[in-house]
């Protein structure tokens, strides 16, 4: 990773602060873009590495300035991870346009704002290879009651990559995307609460192999990040510790 450029959201929490924090160990050159200045600037306090990165202050929820905050971006982008993500628990009656509409731009429509900026920079001759990394989860194809918005742009999420790996072929662009189960982050606490489950003992009976550590799932991301990977293209890999057991499955 050493040198590389390479693109977080949602790297103030969760996957994507681990992940960030992982790759400036490993002297990449990160372009890490969060909506909190606060918190992006504590974690960045904390890196080997700091003076070097760019940090974006942005809402991803605000797709219409994307491509204008995206300007400082580097011509060159080895590497871009879209770990910006929010849950919902909504019962149909409580689903309207407008909620549906922020979900949707958070989780996908600026993902692509940002792939737009990215395949626009890069020429066909161009000899480095580009690697996208979705954040996508299980709830894509098998989500729970009330995940209906969360699950409908996870799977847009998947099937954009599909299609977008076969049209930037050329341009040795490949996209993949990763299926977390449940991971002990932020994002799983407020689920655990929005469902009623009040203990993580009760959680981790929920997964075949339990609750995945956050580096477990980091790990996979750097791989696909690197050039060992390049064969992979165009997959939505499960890391579900076997998926659902119990009440969920």
């Amino acid at each position: 990773m050493k040198d590389k450029n390479i693109i977080i959201t949602g790297c103030t929490s969760g996957i994507g602060k681990k992940l960030a924090l992982e790759l400036d160990l490993m002297n990449a050159n990160l372009i890490l873009i969060a909506r909190d200045e606060h918190k992006l600037k504590n974690m960045c306090e904390s890196m080997k590495n700091k003076k070097k990165h760019i940090r974006i202050i942005l809402n991803l929820e605000d797709v219409e300035s994307i491509a204008f905050n995206c300007e400082a971006l580097p011509r060159r982008i080895d590497g871009f991870v879209h770990a910006a993500g929010v849950e919902s628990v909504l019962p149909i009656n409580n689903i309207t346009y407008k909620r549906f509409d922020k979900i949707m731009r958070l989780h996908l429509y600026s993902f692509m704002e940002i792939t737009k900026k990215i395949v626009s920079s890069k020429r066909k001759g161009n000899a480095f290879n580009t690697s996208v990394v979705l954040l996508s989860s299980v709830a894509a194809n098998n989500g729970g009651i009330g995940q209906t918005m969360y699950s409908a742009s996870k799977a847009a999420l998947e099937a954009t990559i599909k299609t977008l790996s076969k049209e930037l072929r050329s341009k040795k662009i490949r996209l993949n995307a990763i299926r977390p189960g449940l991971v002990d982050t932020e994002m799983t606490e407020r689920w655990m609460k929005r469902i009623g489950i009040s203990s993580k003992t009760e959680l981790n009976d929920l997964q075949l192999s339990g609750v995945a550590k956050v580096e477990e799932i980091t790990s996979l991301i750097r791989f696909l990040l690197s050039d060992n990977s390049k064969h992979i293209v165009a997959t939505c890999i499960p890391i579900d510790g076997g998926g659902f057991v119990g009440k969920m499955g």
